[in-house]
């Protein structure tokens, strides 16, 4: 069981040295996407309030193959900070394509 920034924060990472990021700047920048996403999810409710930035983001196909990549939020719970099981064997075979 896992929460879904971690494997967000992973995903973002491998997606950043797979565009070319340096080993040392990859996680840096797989926790900004995830505090990223972890932000614009709070500002749909109105737990924050938006600020202009700039900011960097990785390419949309990227974020379509996390959605299929992270885990389930279990029947009965909510999206926000709830942990799932993570599919490793879907892992394996999205890492082997």
């Amino acid at each position: 069981m896992v929460n879904r920034a971690p494997v967000l924060t992973l995903w973002a990472a491998v997606v950043a040295e797979v565009l070319g990021f340096e080993n040392d700047e990859a996680p840096t920048l797989g926790r900004e996407v995830a505090s990223l996403n972890a932000y614009s999810k709070g500002v749909s409710p109105g737990l924050f309030q938006p600020t202009p930035s700039e900011g960097m983001a990785l390419a949309e196909k990227a974020y379509t193959l996390y959605e299929k990549f992270r885990s389930e939020i279990p029947p009965g719970k909510k999206a926000w900070a709830a942990s799932g099981k993570l599919d490793l064997d879907l892992t394996r075979k999205m890492a082997s394509a």
